[in-house]
């Protein structure tokens, strides 16, 4: 990925949509396990708006995949 999440223009976003395509499902089952635990670990982070995408992008992957 070439876009930072930071860079505001979207582009972050359509990468790691694409990104998550050619994950597997244990790959975007981590990435959401992970995105959670940080979350709660330390909901003040900065970072925490990113996880959510990460784990909405990758829930979506799995949706459409029906799995």
């Amino acid at each position: 990925m070439s876009a930072l999440y930071t860079d505001f223009d979207g582009k972050w976003h359509s990468e790691f949509i694409a990104k998550a395509r050619r994950m597997t499902d244990a790959e975007l089952l981590h990435v959401i396990n992970d995105c959670e635990a940080a979350m709660a670990a330390l909901p003040e982070n900065p970072k925490c708006e990113q996880y959510a995408d990460e784990r909405l992008y990758c829930g979506m992957e799995l949706h459409r995949r029906k799995v």
